[in-house]
């Protein structure tokens, strides 16, 4: 009897430990800028390299950030949108469609000015995240 108690007990321990130990969580936080002005509204995102294990992600509003992801080495890809103003009717919507068809654009997204290109220097950046609290301030920049 005493070896099946001790046995039970054992293996809560066990259980316990790798409950608690499992928990590698780092938060992270920082503050994100495009051509030097804080990025009002987007997501941030970190994406395991390598493709293997868990990505985490946060929203970005202000220019600030916080997110809470395992730790490793990640990829940072940043989107940044623009609000805009819809407009109240349908020539309204025909009017911006025609204008931006006329410039060359034809995908339908009526403004980009404060959006952030996928190629933006700094963006797809390699970082590590270690365990713990941690800044990681990410200041992108139109390719050149």
């Amino acid at each position: 009897m005493t070896f099946r108690r001790n046995a039970l007990l054992a293996a809560i321990a066990a259980f316990l430990f790798l409950v608690t130990g499992c928990d590698q969580s780092s938060t992270i936080s920082g503050r994100v800028t495009y051509d030097g002005q804080p990025v009002k509204k987007g997501c941030i995102t970190f994406l395991p390299d390598g493709g293997a294990g868990p990505s985490c992600g946060a929203p970005i509003a202000e220019g600030r950030y916080q997110a809470k992801c395992q730790p490793g080495k990640m990829i940072v890809q940043i989107v940044g949108v623009k609000a805009i103003n819809y407009s109240r009717n349908s020539e309204d919507r025909a009017r911006l469609a025609k204008e931006a068809a006329q410039r060359g654009d034809t995908t339908g997204i009526i403004d980009r000015a404060d959006t952030i290109p996928a190629d933006a220097e700094g963006n797809n950046a390699k970082i590590e995240i270690k365990s713990g609290n941690q800044t990681m301030d990410f200041d992108l920049k139109r390719k050149k």
